[in-house]
């Protein structure tokens, strides 16, 4: 089965400078300054690399094959997710599910997308619930003629918004009640995908194309306190999605950031804190392609009105400040970095920044 890409796909959007407020003067962002470090003596990682995922407040750090570690903005740690402690089964055990993705649940907790290998020719997927105490709160198995990516729980309702690819390269963007019953298996038209790549000839075992599985893993999807969830999906161009239970569906336009002559920025993450919208980029040079960046040193946040993509607020940081933040307010960010210790370990700190 085929794994989701990997960052260095993600497609390249050429961005022009634009008027920012909260204090900005005409088209200048405004940089970002390390005012506080608290290391993390709790947590540290042998790894060639790591993952983390950034949630409402905290931090969630893969630390070990379907394990992952919770980090809140004063650097304490405590379980997120263990697949250990799912209860075997006569036919499965719990090593066997494999964690494709993780997201905050809005209503504590964390929820995670996983596939398992019922059969060698049988996968069948779910939803991993752990509650905010990292114990186990229940494993919803998903009736879906596709292969989730990512997943996310609508406040109130319950209910999940799940993306995938199908193996006739179909790109969905589907609704699930709690229950894991497939309730709208297209929520937004546009997002099919039939590449011509993906096709078969008779006989031959169809097979997602690369395209499907790229935008399918480039999606990106987050919870809101509105009972919403938000959608960005780089390759259908600079807005978001704002989606309801229902399955109805708003399109909010983000102005591009504000950015110098010829630059232009590589979409990172999306996420949403109270009401406004964060969105985090690295900053290439004029003619720097995707494919060519070996290391990313400069970077944009910006934060808009979630609900009118109003552009409220750009920022620049370096490359020192780590690469996944989490926003108390649209002034005030947490990142989380790492450092190769000698030996090979991963050390990591909280670094609060500020304008």
């Amino acid at each position: 089965m085929p794994l989701p890409v990997k960052l260095s796909c993600l497609l390249t959007l050429v961005a022009l400078a634009v008027p920012a407020c909260f204090g900005q003067t005409g088209t200048e962002p405004t940089s970002l300054r390390i005012l506080e470090e608290t290391p993390i003596p709790s947590l540290q990682i042998r790894s060639k690399c790591f993952r983390a995922v950034a949630g409402d407040g905290e931090f969630y750090v893969q630390t070990g094959a379907g394990k992952y570690t919770a980090v809140d903005l004063e650097g304490q740690t405590r379980i997120a997710l263990d697949v250990s402690m799912v209860p075997a089964t006569d036919s499965m055990k719990p090593e066997d599910l494999f964690v494709v993705d993780l997201a905050q649940d809005p209503r504590g907790g964390v929820i995670a997308p996983v596939w398992w290998n019922e059969t060698p020719k049988k996968t069948r997927t779910g939803i991993l619930r752990f509650d905010e105490h990292g114990d186990y709160n229940g494993l919803i198995w998903l009736d879906a003629g596709f292969t989730p990516t990512h997943v996310a729980e609508f406040n109130f309702a319950g209910d999940f918004l799940v993306t995938g690819y199908d193996p006739h390269s179909n790109v969905y963007v589907a609704l699930f009640n709690s229950h894991g019953k497939m309730v709208i298996p297209q929520v937004l038209p546009h997002s099919n995908v039939n590449a011509a790549e993906g096709k078969q000839t008779t006989g031959q075992v169809e097979r997602p194309s690369d395209q499907s599985i790229r935008e399918a893993s480039l999606i990106q999807l987050a919870s809101g306190d509105d009972d919403a969830v938000y959608l960005y999906n780089p390759s259908w161009g600079r807005k978001v999605i704002r989606i309801q239970p229902s399955g109805h569906s708003t399109e909010i336009a983000l102005p591009n950031p504000a950015l110098q002559e010829g630059e232009s920025a590589l979409p990172l993450e999306m996420f949403v804190s109270h009401s406004n919208l964060y969105l985090h980029e690295a900053i290439l040079n004029k003619g720097q392609k995707t494919d060519e960046v070996t290391e990313l040193k400069r970077f944009a946040i910006s934060v808009y009105d979630r609900y009118t993509g109003t552009l409220n607020a750009s920022f620049r940081t370096e490359s020192g400040f780590g690469a996944t933040p989490v926003a108390l307010s649209p002034r005030e960010f947490y990142f989380l970095a790492a450092k190769v210790l000698p030996g090979g370990a991963w050390n990591f700190s909280i670094l609060r920044a500020g304008p």
